[in-house]
C-alpha cells in the first residue's frame, strides 16, 4: 500500500492481512482526490473508520491543514499510528465507537471541510446515524464534502440538509460524495 499523490507519493505504508482492516482502493483514493483537485488545501479533515489512515495520509500529502482519524479497532489504531510516525505526520487518533464519538467535545470542538465515512460492508445503518450527528452537531463546515465509500449495493438514507454531488462506482465499491 502506498501514497498515489502530492509530497509522500510513492511512500509506501505499513498493512496488515486483518479481514477486519479494509483499505481504501487506490482507484478509488485518487478518484477521491482527483474529484477534490485544490479543496484539499488548507482544510480540516475527519477520517471516520479509518482503518489504516491511508485517506487521511493522502489528504495530508496533498495539503490538507489538519486531520483527525477515528477508528474502534486496536490493531487499527496501532497501525494508523505507525503509518502517520512512517511519514512523520501530527495528527489525532482517537479509538471510539462510531457514531457515540461525534457527540464528543473533542469532535464537536471542530469545523471539519472533508469527512470520510467508510464503515464496514453491509451497515448502512451506521452510515445514516453517522450522518444525522454529523449534522445535529455542526460537525460539517459550510462548504464542506462527506465522502461515503460503501457496497455497490448499498442503500441509505440521506438527511435533508444534504444532496447528492456526485456519486461514481468501482466495481463492487461505491463512493458517494454529499454536501450542504
Amino acid at each position: 500500500m502506498q501514497v498515489t499523490g502530492g509530497k509522500f507519493k510513492g511512500k509506501k505504508l505499513a498493512n496488515c492481512k486483518s479481514k477486519s482492516i479494509r483499505p481504501a482502493m487506490g482507484l478509488v483514493r485518487k478518484s477521491i482526490f482527483d474529484t477534490l483537485k485544490n479543496l484539499v488545501n488548507g482544510a480540516n479533515v475527519l477520517d471516520l473508520f479509518a482503518g489504516t489512515g491511508i485517506v487521511g495520509i493522502e489528504a495530508i500529502s496533498r495539503g490538507a491543514k489538519s486531520l483527525v482519524v477515528v477508528d474502534s479497532n486496536p490493531l487499527s489504531v496501532k497501525l494508523m499510528r505507525k503509518n502517520l510516525s512512517i511519514c512523520n505526520i501530527e495528527a489525532t487518533v482517537i479509538r471510539a465507537k462510531l457514531p457515540a464519538v461525534l457527540n464528543s467535545k473533542t469532535l464537536k470542538a471542530y469545523k471539519f471541510d472533508l469527512i470520510f465515512i467508510d464503515p464496514p460492508y453491509g451497515q448502512s445503518n451506521l452510515i445514516e446515524n453517522i450522518l444525522e450527528q454529523l449534522i445535529n452537531n455542526s460537525i460539517l463546515s459550510k462548504n464542506g464534502l462527506i465522502f461515503i465509500e460503501s457496497e455497490a449495493k448499498s442503500d441509505f438514507t440521506i438527511p435533508e440538509q444534504l444532496e447528492i454531488y456526485k456519486e461514481k462506482l468501482f466495481g463492487t465499491t461505491k463512493l458517494t460524495i454529499l454536501k450542504k
